[in-house]
């Protein structure tokens, strides 16, 4: 008598997630073609319904984009969902190896790198309902005008090009609800200008550079200890012209020193 190998071979998370995802589709009582008209809605772009039904079969592990996007349709749980889908690569990973590193998604505050504030920028839509380009596009368009035009945000998301901070600004108001002017805004603003700065080869600012630019929390209560946290950034991701230009500093030091050396001798001449 035979025996099906398949189902002894996929790893027991991977089923797990599987038998999650079937029963959330069961609870919405939604179908994979109707799964995919409602994707295809809120994407804007067409979804087969097949890419929903082997992402339930259970036999290998789906990619997180389609888990993701079958959770949002379904109306489930998106942060279970992801312990699932990470437990489940974890198990799918081969023997001795590793899964890979996912870096810690920082505050804005200690943000001072272009990649980590594309993942602040991913981590805080992701938190806020993981709306599509076009409805993000949609909520910030006043008079006709949007400050995150699809296209342009689409490549910053991607990591194709760095974000504006006109466009930084308009995506945490749009995402967090995070006003522009308060507290919250000037900490996203500062993580941009370090970002910058980085991205330039140019020292980061220092929290007395931002404060006479107005740009630094008003030392109040527990904003005042977010002011200190930027004194020390310029050593923890220094800029890569930071040791040639320390190099430069010192010859022309040295070269100064040796051409004024001669001069006390030749005054002492004259004197004589």
């Amino acid at each position: 008598m035979g025996c099906d190998t398949s189902a002894l071979a996929t790893p027991a998370p991977v089923v797990e997630l599987a038998q999650w995802l079937r029963s959330l589709r069961r609870r919405a009582g939604l179908s994979y073609r109707q799964m995919a008209r409602q994707a295809t809605l809120q994407s804007g772009q067409p979804v087969p319904h097949l890419r929903f039904f082997h992402a339930a079969r259970g036999d290998r592990l789906p990619a997180w984009p389609v888990v993701q996007e079958y959770v949002r349709v379904c109306g489930g749980d998106e942060r279970h969902a992801e312990r699932l889908w990470k437990k489940a690569e974890a198990a799918t990973a081969p023997p001795g190896t590793r899964p890979r590193h996912r870096r810690p998604v920082l505050p804005p505050q200690y943000i001072c790198e272009p990649v980590e504030l594309l993942d602040a920028m991913r981590a805080l839509r992701f938190a806020h309902g993981n709306k599509t380009l076009r409805q993000l596009e949609a909520t910030a368009t006043e008079n006709g005008v949007s400050f995150l035009p699809r296209s342009s945000l689409g490549a910053v998301l991607s990591g194709q090009r760095r974000p504006s901070k006109t466009l930084l600004l308009a995506f945490v108001r749009v995402c967090g609800g995070i006003e522009p002017g308060t507290p919250e805004a000037r900490l996203w603003e500062q993580a941009w200008e370090r970002a910058d700065a980085y991205q330039r080869g140019l020292p980061a600012p220092t929290a007395g550079q931002l404060q006479q630019k107005g740009h630094a929390p008003k030392p109040r209560g527990a904003e005042q200890e977010t002011v200190p946290l930027m004194e020390p950034e310029p050593a923890v991701c220094p800029s890569r012209p930071a040791k040639p230009s320390r190099w430069r500093h010192w010859v022309g030091r040295r070269l100064l020193h040796q051409a004024t050396l001669p001069y006390p001798r030749s005054v002492t001449q004259h004197g004589n």
